[in-house]
């Protein structure tokens, strides 16, 4: 059983040598931006280091082969211990996903990205409401703070399908259009649902600029993914033009210029039937 336990513990440490790789994340270059600010980096990178561990020393067995495991000589016991370490993809779905009616409301609150976003919204509405007063002028920020945690995945809108999921859908009947219009909706719907308590109108225009502009990687240059893992993309140069554009709309939208959540609204639509159409080529 020692045995068994020091080559769980030698899996647990490759998950958290391997979830460290996220250079590929917007947050993370916004978290090494607010590192000059030690004042304010502490509670960042404690969110990330939790996001990080969580799910390694949860599921120590995820780099183990099943058919390994089924030939470790255990006792009926022991699997039923061993079986609380299994991977999250091996277990069932909790009872609350089969609510969700379509593939990709699924997958996004098994990604990393989504719980961080979710973290940074409950601190924040707790912060608005809890707290005796707050400044009026951080919920907006706030808000787009919830957009940039969620920006990585509108330049990866394929990340969880992997490979084999893309090839579905270039064979699928449906134009392309339909296809981003599918992926993006419910990231925009998650956006607004969790920036709720701060504001949710700078959030809209923030992501609607983000997938406007993220569009071009999701169909060119698509990287696979993984559950519980910080979706991965490329900053430079596409995460760059994306906080440029989500914050510029976010924050102007938030001070009543509706003109920038038009304008971040109708880059969307363009972008949705440019790169639908591209989509269908590629």
């Amino acid at each position: 059983m020692l045995a068994l336990l020091r080559a769980v513990g030698v899996s647990a440490w490759r998950e958290i040598y391997a979830l460290g790789s996220i250079t590929g994340n917007n947050f993370t270059w916004f978290a090494l931006l607010l590192s000059m600010q030690p004042e304010a980096v502490g509670f960042v990178w404690f969110l990330i280091g939790v996001l990080l561990i969580v799910p390694a020393v949860t599921a120590p067995l995820a780099k183990i082969p099943s058919i390994r495991l089924e030939l470790w000589p255990l006792e009926k016991w022991q699997r039923r211990a061993l079986a609380a370490l299994a991977k999250p993809e091996a277990v069932s779905s909790p009872w609350l996903w089969r609510w969700m009616p379509t593939l990709e409301m699924r997958q996004i609150p098994r990604t990393l990205d989504f719980w961080l976003a979710a973290m940074l919204a409950g601190s924040g509405s707790a912060y608005r409401f809890l707290y005796a007063k707050p400044d009026k002028e951080a919920f907006p920020v706030l808000a787009m703070l919830v957009v940039l945690a969620l920006s990585t995945m509108a330049q990866n809108l394929f990340a969880m399908d992997g490979l084999s999921g893309r090839m579905r859908w270039k064979m699928a009947p449906a134009r392309g259009y339909r296809m981003l219009l599918r992926k993006g909706l419910p990231l925009l719907a998650s956006t607004v649902v969790l920036t709720a308590g701060l504001d949710p109108v700078a959030a809209l225009a923030g992501m609607l600029a983000a997938l406007a502009i993220g569009h071009h990687a999701s169909v060119f240059s698509p990287i696979d993914g993984g559950a519980w893992r910080f979706v991965t993309g490329q900053f430079f140069p596409h995460g760059f033009f994306q906080v440029i554009g989500m914050f510029s709309c976010g924050i102007a939208a938030s001070r009543g210029e509706m003109a920038y959540l038009g304008l971040a609204g109708a880059a969307y639509l363009i972008s949705l039937g440019a790169y639908g159409w591209l989509l269908e080529r590629n």
